[in-house]
């Protein structure tokens, strides 16, 4: 089945989400959140997406609470999260990475080199459906359960 993988690209800057949707959109069928508490409604109301790209310095429900809660739910836990960000220091990527984010790019970024790394992490992605809902081939941590209730709290209190 050639089919295009659905992506979400989070970014609060028209800007870069168009640069983004002009270089992706002949490979990927694209949704475009203007923030995180956009994406999260979206998730909450069963959108499915292949992956997720977004800005981590977003207002209310910023990318790493999004990453979050991607991993916190059921359907989206084993898709790539792919963030940008502005922020050039290594604490701010190690700590994405630790959160659960398969790739962070810096600003100013290539868009090309976007295309490549999605392209990359969703090569070695086994999604449920064509695998019988079996698990995913990329390992998650398991978040704390403690957290989990909190940003679940947090999310359906911005989304409500």
């Amino acid at each position: 089945m050639d089919r295009k993988h659905r992506l979400l690209i989070v970014d609060q800057n028209p800007y870069v989400a168009d640069i983004l949707v002009q270089t992706l959109r002949q490979d990927f069928a694209i949704t475009v959140a203007k923030s995180g508490q956009e994406a999260a409604q979206l998730i909450v109301q069963g959108c499915r997406f292949d992956c997720v790209l977004t800005e981590l310095n977003l207002p209310s429900l910023g990318g790493l609470e999004l990453t979050r809660l991607i991993r916190t739910n059921r359907l989206m836990s084993h898709i790539p999260v792919v963030a940008l960000s502005d922020a050039h220091d290594s604490n701010t990527r190690i700590r994405s990475l630790e959160e659960g984010v398969d790739n962070v790019i810096l600003k100013p970024f290539n868009p090309l080199e976007v295309k490549a790394k999605l392209h990359a992490l969703l090569r070695r992605t086994v999604f449920p459906a064509e695998e019988g809902l079996k698990r995913p081939v990329l390992a998650r941590m398991q978040p704390r359960t403690n957290l989990l209730r909190q940003l679940r709290s947090r999310v359906m209190s911005l989304i409500l």
